[in-house]
């Protein structure tokens, strides 16, 4: 199967997706209220769907000489020699 094919099948399905869940707010309610929410929630399911081999994203931290200095891991303890005294 070409790539060309493959990529008219996502379309498809993607525009499927979307269209009649919100085709179908619409008749079923005849309320426009219903029909927007359905859209976006339709729209950002459509929009993950994915079928390449490439849809895995790996984001991995390859810097591993640096150091986060706000990690619980480096704290000091400051020493405070300047403490409030009784009068």
């Amino acid at each position: 199967m070409s790539t060309r094919w493959l990529h008219v099948k996502l379309a498809t399905a993607k525009a499927a997706i979307v269209l009649i869940p919100s085709y179908s707010a619409a008749f079923f309610t005849d309320k426009m209220v219903w029909v927007v929410p359905t859209l976006a929630a339709a729209s950002f399911f459509a929009g993950t769907i994915d079928i390449s081999k490439a849809t895995v994203r790996r984001r991995i931290d390859e810097d591993h000489e640096h150091e986060d200095p706000d990690s619980p891991e480096n704290y000091e303890p400051e020493n405070t020699d300047d403490s409030i005294e009784a009068e």
